[in-house]
This record gives structure tokens, sequence and C-alpha cells, in this order.
């Protein structure tokens, strides 16, 4: 620590003055208030009583007794004795009879006899007349002293002075004198001298009068002893000596009374003299009292200092009685000022004021360190508290049967299908008493401990910094860096506290099973998913308010770590908790299913699902990026981090296949489960109906959905690798699914087709063996086969026309198979029979060609193998029936024109 620089007095006015001038002192570092004043004489005499401190450069005093020329010395606290560039002359001003004084001039002194007078001159007479005998009046000009003192060093103006100088008594007497009148007064101080070396009869002839008056007296005298001795005798001493004790005898008894009065007024004089002296210590007592009531402290450590340097080495017993009362007041004002230094709240400055009080007031210990322990026990106190009583709160709604989450929590009825999205935009919309009285407890709980620190703890921080700093030391006290230890302990014990609130109420998983305070934080109910993930965007605002008002304290880093850590464990959950409850919302979507297709030329037909979960996607990706990824100041790069970018590719990958999730709901569901339940209303299409809805959701959902997903995800500052792996990944899924209700719609409509087969073909008892006729027409079953999958064809064509050529070939397939086991499991036939047989084959096939594929064939021709040969003229009766079936059914037919044929034969129901 730097010595403070000493005092300088540079100025003062005036340069000189009898004792008791009021003297202007300036100057630099006098000093930075009037406690720093310890001392001040002028020409070596102590003036401090008369001080009076205005600035650091300025002080007003009166001058003491000291006599001529001396320095003016200024002692501080802080800079020690000072110097003086200045001088100041004192003087003690003669009092002349015709000068203005305040006390009487005793003129008598001035006993120049004149010849022939019995009585004192006038005053006038007494003064000196100028050895020249010229005037001195009219003199404006004067040469000071000073530079008279410069010219004749060691010489003087005074006539009487053995040192004499004409020099100096010609510039001091007459500066403006001419020439002709120095030599008229230098002729007169001859004749003045040839007059005195007249000799004794000269002398005698100038004052014969004087002479004859002392002769007069002798004779006067020696009478006045002769007669005396006739009267009293030769020891008239001693009689005029009794003569005098007698008197004085009497005149005491006469003034007895008068002078105990006289000595009683003087001591009450006296008395009063030394009250209105010492007035300032005799009533500090009382003014200490009366200041501390009022909360005047400043006025009380100075008016202490003040006494201290007066009168604390007094060994006065009436200073020190009075001295030892003050110590007593002081005491308790130590004690008041501790108790107040210790209260909380408290703002930073009144902390620092009182520190700086005890130190003036030199308590013992150290008031800093003492503050900075009760601020940290009270911070302390608020976190903890806050935390119990939110968590009272909760537990208390809890046993009640009640959520404990205020209005906010996700529930049936109108948040039923609202999005966590639009949750967290009605909550950022709405008012502060709205928010307050929908808001979970634990976001509450947020909240208020979030103020508590940003409000507390950088007061604690500066208070610490300023301690080590030395700023609330006393100016000959060292720093204690034993303290930096335990200092850092009581900052990371409140963050770590703070941190410990936080994980325990949100994220209880990421708390160490293992470490010991586990059991402190791990107490809160466990709640629904969708009752707190619509707050967290929320709570980690909150949160990251807090930290930005931490970055601006220039904490260690280790500090900073912890509320790092906890805001990047934060942003985790936020971000799994966000797309976990889209998740759980998108696999609610089926709940919403209207079965309304829209049908579009070039994407094929779908209902709103499929666009509802590409909004709720987009809408959730979008406040994951605006709220959890987009980093802070000085907050860790979520998507830098390995397994973070792992566990999006999951999250992305969960959302996108919980719709396939809801649509498997919606259709793939147990025939026992209640509808009510599923989501399927009173109007809804039959299954079937239903199934090929779901199957072209499912497929637009593969060639529109998921393309759109991966490029808004992408151009949405997620990372396009991950991305795309999430959305090939759930791109299998919805194929898997896509085949599982393809396969779930052709049992539903192969399966009634091929079992009315068997029934239409023996209806009436037909046998292929006793057909007694030959056949004039394709049989009834052919044509319904055919109605049938033109019903099929239909249906499909309205949701998805892509689909059809798919469908009808696995009809076919399943017709030509059912068809092969007939014809197999016949056991005679007649000629009629076979041409009909054969007949009925050629016309499914004439018109199923372009849809049969590999299998179909092998089936169909495994049955036309079973049947006998026909003839030529049969042939060419086969040929005649089947025109005039294609004839009659050309209306039928004619849907079968526009099928798609399959490719190279194959069946396909993708498009992707």
């Amino acid at each position: 620590m730097t010595r403070a620089v000493a005092p300088v007095v540079t100025g003062i006015s005036p340069i000189e003055g009898v004792p008791g001038t009021k003297v202007i002192i300036r100057g630099e570092n006098l000093g930075s208030r009037p406690e720093d004043l310890i001392g001040l004489t002028i020409c070596g005499v102590d003036c401090l009583m008369t001080a009076e401190w205005k600035t650091s450069t300025k002080i007003v005093a009166r001058s003491g007794s000291g006599v001529g020329k001396g320095d003016i010395i200024v002692t501080t606290v802080q800079g020690s004795r000072g110097t003086s560039t200045v001088q100041f002359r004192g003087y003690q001003e003669t009092m002349g009879p015709l000068k203005e004084s305040a006390v009487w001039v005793d003129e008598t002194i001035f006993l120049n006899m004149a010849f022939g007078r019995k009585r004192p001159m006038s005053p006038a007479s007494a003064l000196q007349d100028d050895p020249l005998g010229l005037s001195v009046e009219g003199h404006d000009r004067r040469v000071m002293e000073e530079e008279l003192e410069e010219m004749f060093p060691g010489c003087s103006g005074d006539l009487s002075s053995p040192k004499f100088s004409p020099e100096w008594f010609l510039l001091e007497n007459h500066p403006s004198t001419s020439f002709d009148d120095l030599k008229a007064g230098l002729a007169c101080l001859r004749r003045k001298v040839e007059a005195q070396k007249e000799g004794q009869i000269s002398f005698l002839k100038a004052n014969v009068g004087s002479v004859l008056e002392q002769l007069d007296t002798l004779q006067e005298l020696k009478c006045k002893f002769e007669s005396d001795i006739q009267e009293y005798g030769r020891n008239s001493t001693q009689v005029l000596e009794k003569s005098i004790i007698e008197c004085k005898e009497e005149a005491d008894k006469l003034f007895e009374d008068v002078l105990q009065r006289k000595d009683r007024a003087d001591g009450t004089r006296s008395a009063l003299n030394v009250l209105n002296r010492f007035r300032f210590l005799l009533f500090l007592p009382v003014n200490i009292e009366r200041h501390i009531k009022r909360g005047d402290y400043d006025i009380v450590i100075n008016d202490y200092a003040r006494a201290k340097s007066l009168f604390g080495d007094s060994q006065v017993p009436l200073f020190k009685r009075f001295y030892s009362e003050v110590e007593k007041r002081i005491e308790d004002l130590r004690g008041v000022l501790g108790e107040q230094l210790i209260r909380m709240p408290s703002s930073l400055d009144h902390q620092k004021k009182i520190i700086r009080n005890l130190h003036h007031l030199e308590t013992p210990g150290d008031p800093a360190w003492q503050c900075l322990t009760a601020q940290h026990a009270y911070i302390l106190h608020l976190l903890i508290s806050s935390r119990d009583a939110y968590l009272n709160r909760e537990m208390a709604d809890h046993d009640l049967g009640s959520s404990g989450m205020g209005g906010g929590g996700g529930g049936g009825g109108e948040t039923r299908h609202t999005t966590p999205a639009a949750k967290y935009n009605k909550i950022m919309m709405s008012s502060i008493g709205e928010w307050q009285a929908t808001a979970p407890v634990r976001v509450l709980m947020v909240e208020e401990m979030c103020e508590l620190l940003s409000t507390n703890f950088p007061d604690m921080w500066k208070l610490s910094q300023a301690y080590f700093g030395g700023e609330l030391l006393p100016p000959t006290a060292q720093i204690n860096h034993q303290q930096h230890p335990k200092c850092k302990e009581m900052i990371l014990e409140l963050l770590h506290v703070f941190s410990g609130a936080m994980r325990g109420a949100l994220m209880p998983r990421s708390l160490d099973p293992a470490g010991q305070n586990y059991r402190n934080y791990h107490v809160w109910p466990e709640v629904l998913l969708d009752q707190i993930t619509p707050w967290l965007p929320q709570v980690l605002r909150h949160v990251r308010g807090c930290y930005n008002t931490l970055l601006t304290l220039d904490l260690p880093n280790d500090a900073l770590d912890v509320i790092r850590d906890l805001i990047f464990d934060l942003r985790v959950h936020c971000l799994t908790s966000l797309f976990q409850q889209t998740m759980e919302h998108v696999c609610g979507l089926y709940t919403r299913e209207q079965w309304k297709v829209e049908v579009d030329d070039e994407h094929g037909g779908c209902t709103q699902l499929p666009h509802l979960c590409e909004s709720v996607i987009v809408e959730c990706a979008q406040l994951v990026r605006e709220t959890v990824l987009e980093a802070s100041l000085r907050e860790t790069p979520l998507l830098d981090h390995p397994t973070v970018r792992r566990d999006l590719t999951t999250l992305i990958h969960n959302v996108i296949v919980a719709f396939a999730q809801a649509l498997e709901k919606l259709t793939l569901r147990d025939p026992d489960e209640d509808q009510g339940e599923c989501g399927v209303s009173e109007d809804a299409p039959g299954v079937e109906a239903q199934l090929l809805i779901t199957l072209s959701n499912c497929a637009f959902m593969r060639r529109v959905i998921l393309p759109r997903l991966q490029e808004s995800l992408v151009k949405a500052s997620y990372p396009q690798e991950e991305v795309k792996e999430a959305v090939e990944q759930a791109d299998s899924t919805y194929s898997e699914l896509q085949d599982r209700l393809f396969e779930a719609y052709l049992e539903e409509r192969v399966d009634p087709i091929i079992g009315m087969i068997e029934r239409s073909m023996y209806l009436g008892m037909y046998d292929w063996g006793k057909v007694d006729r030959p056949p004039s027409e394709v049989r009834t079953y052919v044509k319904e086969i055919l109605i049938n999958i033109t019903h099929v064809h239909a249906e499909v064509v309205r949701v998805w026309p892509g689909l059809v050529g798919g469908l009808v070939g696995r009809v076919v397939e399943g017709v030509g198979e059912e068809m092969g086991r007939l014809m197999a499991c016949v056991s005679q036939w007649c000629q009629y029979g076979a041409l009909q047989a054969h007949t009925d084959l050629a016309a499914l096939t004439s018109v199923l060609q372009g849809h049969i594929s590999p299998t179909a064939s092998a089936s169909f021709q495994e049955a036309v193998e079973t049947l006998p040969k026909l003839s030529p003229a049969e042939e060419r009766s086969k040929e005649e029936i089947l025109h005039s079936f294609r004839s009659k059914m050309r209306f039928l037919l004619a849907c079968f024109h526009d099928l798609e044929p399959l490719t190279n034969g194959t069946l396909t129901h993708s498009l992707a």
C-alpha cells in the first residue's frame, strides 16, 4: 500500500498579524475530511483548537501568541507532518494613548515633568519627538520591515538600540522627505548636540527650576521627619506598621462578606469558563447518545476522533472521567453497528459504510469478514427456504389429490389437442396474473430462486472483492489471504445449492445418486411429462437470465461452470422433453381423424392428419431451435456434443415414427377395443375404407411429408447428417407399416371375394359333371368376381389411383389361386361342363390379362391343365361365347381398360 503525500502549505492570508488574527491557509493534501486534521502550528504555537477544515486545500484558523516569522505546519492522519513554503509574522501591538484598544491604557507612565509643574503633562507630550525636528505626517509611502531587514541585516532603526542604523531610520521615517529638509534637520540635530556640550553651568541654567524644586522638597522632608520624631519617637516605623496591620484587620472585617461573595463569584466564573472552554468534552456523552438515536454516526465518529486526539492522554481527573463515559457510549455504538452489519437484507453501500465506521471506531475483529459470512448465510437461507416453501406447497397439493401444477398442466378437455409449442406461446402471451395462477409450483420456485440469486449474490461477490482488494480494511491492516479458500467455498456452496435445487425439481435423474446431497434434493414427487414440459423454455430463460447476471461479475471459471453445466443439462432435458411430448402428441393425432380425403393428382389422396403431423413436428423443431439449440453468451454449443447429436437423431426419428404409431392405432387395433377411445367417429367409413385411407396417408408421408420435413429441419439449422439418418430410418418404418396396411386391406377385401367364388360357383346345386346342354354364356360367378374387383377399383381410385394396379393384381392372384383349387377339386367332368369351365377361365384371364402376375398366371394355368382338352368345335363355341360376353359386359370391362398394367409382371403398392 502506497504512503499518502505529506501536506504542503503554499499560501496564507494575511501574512502578518497580532495574536487571534483570522488566517486563511491554502495548500495541498490537507486531508479528505475534518477528522484527518490532527495538528496545526503557526510560528511554533499550536492552533488546532481554533482550526476549521474546509476542503483538502483550505483551512481557516486563528493565529497564536507567537512573535516573529515562522512556518505554518499542518499534520494529517495520512501524510504525517507537512511543510510550508510561506511564513507568517506575528507581532505584539503596543497600545498608545491615542490608539483604540479593548483595554485601559495607563497614561501615568508618561510622566515627563516640565519645569514649574506639579502634575503630569498631557499624554500627547509623552510621544517621542523626531530627533531631526521634522514632521513625519503625510508620508504615505512606507518601506516594509522585511525589505529593511534584507538591506541592513543585523541592524535596527531604534534610536536606543546599540545596532542603530541611520539609513534604516531615514528609510523608515523619512522616505518622502526632500534633501533640503534633511539638511535643515541635520543642522537642528547639530545645535542640540552643541547645546549639551556647554557644561554644568549651562545645564543648571537650563534646569534651574527643577533644582530649586528638588531643594524645596528635601527641606520639606526634613521638617516632616523632625516633626514625626517629636510626635512618634524614633521608632515611628513600628508604630506605623502596627497601625497598618490594625487598619488591615478592620478592613478585612468590614469586607469579609464581600470578599467571600467575590471568591464564590470568581469560583463560579472559573467553573463557567472551564465549562465553556471544554464544553465539547463535557457535553460529548449526551451528544453521542442523541446522534446515535438519530442515526448520525458520522458526526459521532468525528467527535470521538477529535476527543481522542485532544483528551485521550489527559491526566486531569475530570477529563478522564468524562472521556471514560465517551468510551462507554462508543462501545454501545460499536454494538449497534455490529447488529446492523449482520442484519439482512442490506444494500452494499450501507454495508461498506458500516464497516468503515467500525474501523474508524477501532472495533476489534474483522467486521468485513463478519458481514461477508452473514451475507452468505442470508442468501443460503433464502434459497433453501424458497425451495422448502414451494416443496411443501406441492406436497400438500399432492396429498389433496391435486397435481400441484396450477392450471398449466396438460390434461383432457381443450388442452388435449394442444401442442407443446402452442402451450408455450400461450404462456408467453399470458399476463403476469395469469402466469402466476397457471404456472406449476416448480416453475414459480425457479423464478423466485433465480430472482433471489440475481438480486443478492452480486452484492456478496462485490463485497468479497472489496474485502480482498483492501478497500474494507483499516489503513494499517494487511489483507488476510488465508480467507480466500473459505470465501471460495461459500460462493461455490451457494451456486451448488441453487443448481441442486433446480436439478431436484426439474431433472432429478441428473443428480448423482452417490453424491452426499442426493437425498437433500431428490425430494420432489413425480409428475407427468406434459405438465412441466411446456414451461421448460420459460425455466431455461429464467436460469439464463441469472447466468447473464453472474457473467457481469467476472466470477472464476469453476464457479461459472456450476451454472454452465446446469444450463447445458437443462437444455438437453428441455430438448428431450419437448420432442418426447411432441411424440406423445403425434401419437394421439389418430383421435383427430375425420376421414375426409383430399385427392391430389400429383401426390394422391390423404386426410388432414399428415399435414397436421408435419406442422406439429416443424413447430416443435422451431421452438427447440429458438429456445434450446441457439447458445447464449459463453454457453456450450449443444450440437458440438457427440452424445447430444446422437440423441437428437433418435428424437427426430421417434417423433416422425410416432405418426406411424398413430396410424397403426387408427386401423390395426384390437377388434374388441372401444372405438370411442380410439377416436373413431360414428360416421366413419367401413374398415376397408379406413385401411385404404390410412394406407394412402402412410404413402403420402413417405412421398411428400418426409422429404419436406428433412428440408425444413435442415433449414432450421439442425445437423444435416443426423436429420437425413433419422428420416431414412423413419422411412423404413413407414415402409413396413405400409406393407402391413396393404396386407390388412387385402385381407379385408380379397377374402370375401375369394369366399364367394365357391358359393356362387355351386349355387343351385350346380355340378360340372352333369351339365346336359352346351353353355351359351359365361356363368354368373365370373361376372360377380369382376364386379367385386371393379368395386375394389372404384374404392381405391377414390382415395389413391396409383394403388389400383397393385391391389387389383393381388386380388387377381387370390382369384387365380382359388380357381385353381376349385378346378382341382372337381372329381368328374362332362363335355359341356369342361367347355363351361374353359369359357369361364378364358373370360377371367382375358379381362384381367394386364394385371395377372406370374403367380396368378401359374394358378390359372394350373386350373386350365386340370380341365379336359377341348375339340376345335368346342374352341369355336368358346370364342363365340367370349365375344358375346365382351359385347354384353362392355361397360363393366371398360373399367379395366384404364388400369395401369403391371410393370414386368410384378406387383407394387409403393410409389417411393
